[in-house]
């Protein structure tokens, strides 16, 4: 079925309370909304969203249940798949790829690719951030660019972790993750467990980020509108002479998040439909 964003999450928990194996909400739509703090694309207006049940279900009490949730005027789809390894089946859909020729990412049922390159090792799970989405792969491209060596980074909207999680991997000192969702912080240590950084990364809620901490490169992910609004919070963290990145931007949104970053000189890089703009700061905080 498709539903519009605010419909979304009380289907999703209608299919779970109704017994479904697994439920997924994949972008359904052209139109964005902004607002989130979490390191992942723009939330669209619409989602598409499927619930996997066993065959035995009775499937007119659950279009019913969820007519009653969504509207009378909702469209359902059903559809019978042949039984099998749903587990294998998604291992199937992550496979290694190449960031840049220093820096892979590879789920963990996969060996290493290329033994002179860094290899992440990401565990694809309910936090955004395989590394596979193109805001995701603008941040680790730039910084694989960047001298991490001895430096800090607060990665705030880190969803999995890996961006903070690879900052690590490729020399930074130490790395900071932030985020909203509890489960995005324990996925972020489980990923640096798995790449074996853990011991130099912290992670927190933004109400517990130390107000005087000040790292050399600051990396957000998230959508627009959010980064304007968190610019006088990232700049405060980043130190006079650092490196800021900024993901999850349109080509027509560049000159407005731009604008909202004072004290910055902006080159971008852009890839598909999506702009990385990447800054050095030269003034004092706001």
């Amino acid at each position: 079925m498709t539903v519009p964003v605010a419909a979304a999450g009380r289907v999703g928990e209608t299919l779970e309370a109704l017994g479904a194996v697994a439920v997924t909400r994949t972008d359904a739509g052209a139109t964005t909304q902004s607002g989130s703090v979490r390191s992942r694309p723009p939330n669209w207006t619409r989602q598409r969203i499927s619930g996997l049940f066993e065959d035995t279900v009775d499937r007119d009490a659950i279009k019913s249940t969820l007519r009653a949730v969504a509207g009378q005027s909702l469209l359902i789809e059903t559809t019978f798949l042949a039984d099998r390894d749903w587990e294998l089946s998604g291992r199937e859909q992550f496979h290694p790829f190449c960031v840049t020729e220093h820096l892979w990412v590879r789920p963990p049922w996969y060996p290493p690719v290329d033994d002179g390159a860094v290899n992440l090792i990401i565990e694809p799970g309910l936090a955004f951030g395989t590394g596979t989405h193109t805001t995701t792969q603008l941040c680790l491209a730039a910084l694989a660019d960047l001298p991490l060596t001895g430096r800090s980074l607060l990665d705030w909207g880190c969803g999995s972790g890996i961006l903070a999680v690879a900052a690590l991997c490729l020399g930074a000192r130490s790395a900071t993750g932030v985020d909203v969702d509890p489960r995005a912080l324990s996925a972020s240590i489980d990923n640096a467990k798995r790449n074996a950084v853990a011991k130099n990364l912290a992670v927190l809620p933004p109400d517990e980020v130390p107000a005087d901490l000040a790292c050399d490169v600051v990396v957000a992910n998230i959508v627009a509108d959010t980064l304007i609004a968190l610019a006088p919070v990232l700049s405060a963290h980043l130190r006079t002479g650092g490196r800021l990145l900024l993901s999850g931007i349109l080509p027509g949104q560049a000159r407005r998040v731009s604008t909202a970053f004072t004290g910055y000189n902006f080159a971008s890089r852009q890839r598909d439909e999506w702009v990385l703009l990447e800054g050095t700061r030269s003034t004092a905080a706001y």
